[in-house]
């Protein structure tokens, strides 16, 4: 199990090295010392960084996250794209690709936006219980929607086709 306070500390101690300060009294470091060499203070700052997203991952809290999520051109053209997938699998990809201390984007709020702007829509079974299915639109992007069967019972699955997939891509912040 890892210490938070450990990599708290050890983050603060990186930190110090990598700007070339004694991390036990806080005096300058002599600039013909090892860290002080480029090559090893850049590397020190990047364990910095990843002692930071050990933590922040580690806490679970969603405060941690120095970004809010948004999808960059280059990034987009990063993620994979398969013939036919799930919403869940699709953000996970996409999420794949962007820095760690960004938030993370959820399934939901892409399902909420696609239901805003009407390729999807909410339905209601027969015992009151909410799920979303493609509209027209939605289908003409290649959204489908399959009533399937499950541990729970039946449940409408939803399923983007690649075409799909790179429309969300390619929108998804264009509102």
């Amino acid at each position: 199990m890892i210490d938070l306070e450990k990599v708290k500390i050890a983050k603060e101690w990186m930190n110090a090295l990598a700007n070339g300060y004694n991390p036990l009294d806080g005096t300058a470091l002599d600039d013909k010392d090892i860290v002080n060499n480029v090559h090893i203070s850049r590397c020190l700052f990047y364990v910095c960084e990843v002692l930071d997203s050990v933590g922040k991952r580690k806490s679970g809290s969603g405060k941690d996250y120095d970004l809010d999520f948004k999808l960059s051109q280059e990034d987009a053209a990063k993620v994979y794209i398969s013939d036919r997938t799930g919403i869940s699998i699709f953000v996970k990809e996409i999420n794949k690709v962007i820095p760690e201390n960004m938030k993370p984007l959820s399934a939901t709020a892409v399902t909420s936006w696609l239901v805003r702007i009407g390729y999807l829509q909410e339905a209601v079974n027969e015992v009151g219980h909410k799920y979303k299915v493609p509209t027209a639109n939605g289908q003409a992007i290649g959204i489908s929607s399959e009533l399937r069967t499950g541990p729970n019972g039946q449940y409408m699955a939803i399923d983007y086709s690649a075409n799909a997939q790179r429309f969300i891509l390619q929108n998804l912040f264009k509102e």
